[in-house]
């Protein structure tokens, strides 16, 4: 099988299945995150208080982690569903919203990248920031190209992490026993970068798609990490795809957050197989 023969057995898997993703992510985007999932198949809950966030965890099937906007309960919140997800083996994604802006949400992010993420959602200067451990990010904006952050992503890679890095074009890095392999994805709109929320949503995605692949027959043969790395390829192909067919109806960035909705609930298997990829293999993991 190919990547998008993979990735449209994902996406009827992730429809039928409906997986439940907890988003503890930054106030400006919970609503459209939300939206997205929904109109991709899948079913949110913002829960994000630490009373409850570890509990809700225990039924969750994903989880994103966003630090966006993030407040004290948030992060405390964070660390009972990262643990509960880590005592359980479930997949989860940690998107470093602003990694490098300060050193107390920088040393957060870190901690959470120590508690074993399955995949890792950023812009290129983010996944450089976390692969050095240092950072001097400016809000949500890249100052650095995807190719800048490729070797920064297969070292994630390497330790077991699949690196998704969003741009002009985007690159999914994971490794199996023997090889690191890229996916580089082309596509989309130029109108995404002006929604406020499009990033975060696509690691709410990552999420529903990594809880998805353990119970897709047709990747039950692979590695976790391949496993992994097939599911955060999935929903990149499905972003790109809705968002090409948005962009063709949009007029601006107002209708084309519409449109971009109506394209993620109606995107299908044929879909994700017309967008353009590259897939590359080098080195050792």
């Amino acid at each position: 099988m190919e990547l998008k023969d993979y990735a449209g057995a994902l996406l009827e898997t992730l429809r039928q299945r409906t997986p439940l993703v907890q988003c503890i992510v930054n106030t400006v985007v919970q609503q459209f995150a939300a939206n997205v999932l929904l109109a991709s198949g899948a079913s949110p809950a913002m829960i994000d208080h630490e009373a409850d966030a570890a509990d809700f965890a225990e039924i969750a099937d994903g989880l994103l982690i966003n630090f966006g906007t993030p407040t004290s309960h948030q992060y405390l919140s964070a660390d009972g569903a990262i643990d509960t997800f880590a005592q359980s083996g479930k997949p989860w994604v940690l998107d470093p919203v602003g990694f490098g802006i300060s050193g107390h949400r920088t040393s957060r992010i870190m901690r959470a990248l120590n508690s074993g993420p399955a995949i890792v959602r950023g812009n290129a200067s983010e996944i450089i920031g976390l692969a050095q451990q240092s950072g001097s990010a400016r809000g949500t904006d890249s100052t650095h190209s995807v190719d800048d952050a490729l070797a920064a992503a297969a070292s994630l890679a390497q330790a077991g992490i699949v690196a998704a890095v969003s741009g002009e074009s985007d690159a999914i890095v994971f490794a199996d026993d023997s090889a690191t392999h890229t996916v580089t994805i082309t596509g989309g709109s130029p109108y995404m970068p002006s929604v406020i929320g499009t990033g975060c949503s696509l690691g709410a995605l990552a999420a529903a798609y990594a809880a998805t692949a353990a119970h897709t027959r047709q990747t039950q043969d692979l590695s976790p990490r391949v496993r992994t790395g097939m599911a955060a390829a999935a929903a990149h192909l499905h972003f790109t795809s809705a968002a090409q067919a948005a962009h063709t109806q949009a007029s601006g960035p107002g209708t084309f957050a519409a449109h971009f909705l109506d394209g993620l609930h109606a995107v299908g298997p044929d879909d994700l197989a017309r967008i353009e990829t590259a897939w590359t293999t080098g080195g050792t993991a």
